[in-house]
């Protein structure tokens, strides 16, 4: 008798499994795919959004205005002349103080100065960053973040029109950066970057109510 020789060949079951295996990978691979770039690039946003935080912090630090630190002025609010009347610096004999604000001293540590808030942008002798003193020294300055595949984050720094009622018990602003919201006594931080044609965009009020940084009093210590 003659030894018969085992067939190799797929059954029909055997190749209609595997057309059915072959047709799920084809359908859910682009997905998960397609998923897993999404979120990289969710990653990436939120990585991006947190750096942007990071120099909000630190440009939000400085002082509010170049001119919270010239002479006698540490640890006061600026008569911002472009702002509402109704935070304008009361000026008496022998001091000067906001409205609702208590006198601190009345010639080094005074509450108020009747010096006004400067123009927007870095100021004489502040050609980079590691010499900006206040906050609108950071208008028009761009940071690219290499790790991010060249992102750059762009900084402006504008005064916001100050025309609020404070007498009032809801208190409310509008975002007004025209030519007349100049010197007042509010500037808006806004950090922008672009990723994937998707704007990411960070912004915050800083309000001129005197030097941030209680180093203002050891520079009068010295």
């Amino acid at each position: 008798m003659k030894n018969q020789k085992k067939s190799n060949a797929f059954t029909l079951i055997e190749i209609l499994v595997s057309l059915i295996v072959i047709g799920i990978i084809a359908v859910t691979l682009p997905i998960m795919l397609q998923t897993s770039t999404n979120s990289l690039k969710t990653s990436m946003k939120e990585e991006i959004f947190y750096q942007e935080f990071s120099l909000l912090n630190l440009i939000n630090s400085l002082y509010f205005d170049e001119n919270n630190t010239i002479k006698e002025n540490y640890y006061k609010e600026l008569n911002a002349t472009g702002g509402d009347s109704e935070l304008f610096i009361r000026v008496y004999p022998n001091e000067l103080n906001r409205v609702g604000k208590h006198q601190i001293n009345n010639n080094i540590l005074r509450s108020g100065t009747s010096d006004t808030t400067s123009h927007i942008g870095a100021d004489s002798g502040e050609s980079n960053d590691s010499a900006y003193d206040d906050i609108d020294d950071y208008n028009d300055f761009n940071e690219t973040l290499l790790s991010f595949g060249d992102v750059t984050l762009y900084v402006k720094v504008k005064y916001i029109k100050d025309d609020a009622n404070y007498s009032s018990d809801k208190i409310k602003f509008s975002i007004d950066t025209s030519s007349n919201a100049n010197n007042t006594s509010i500037k808006l931080i806004t950090i922008h970057a672009n990723v994937d044609n998707t704007d990411i965009n960070i912004s915050y009020p800083a309000m001129n109510i005197g030097a941030s940084k209680y180093l203002s009093l050891e520079e009068i210590a010295r």
